[in-house]
């Protein structure tokens, strides 16, 4: 029994050392759209804005907040030297729109994340 407990228990510690602080407010999400904030900023449920005006990079990214149905935040920040196509899959945090997104599979944090 007490195996089972240790082996549940591990198995959490083990998800939760891969993931970013979900209390913080940060969500797996997917790249869904890549354009210029002019074109997109009027289809995402939430824009987080960008600098640079309607020329400016910006992406659409789609997250799940704890149901069946998804939601969007489209904004401008994420690392610089980063390129973004549809599908990559991304960490948002929905809770602060002047987060840079963060790339997942990629070594060590993003400046402005919390470590992995």
């Amino acid at each position: 029994m007490v195996a089972l407990w240790a082996l549940t228990l591990g198995g959490c510690t083990a998800f939760d050392a891969h993931s970013f602080d979900h209390s913080a407010g940060w969500r797996t999400a997917q790249v869904v759209s890549v354009g210029r904030a002019g074109d997109l900023a009027k289809t995402a449920d939430h824009d987080c804005g960008v600098e640079g005006g309607a020329a400016a990079p910006y992406v659409i990214v789609r997250y799940h907040n704890g149901g069946v149905h998804t939601r969007s935040i489209g904004t401008g920040h994420w690392p610089a030297g980063a390129s973004l196509k549809v599908g990559d899959e991304v960490e948002v945090n929905i809770l602060d729109c002047a987060a840079p997104l963060a790339l997942l599979g990629q070594s060590g944090s993003v400046s402005g994340t919390p470590s992995r």
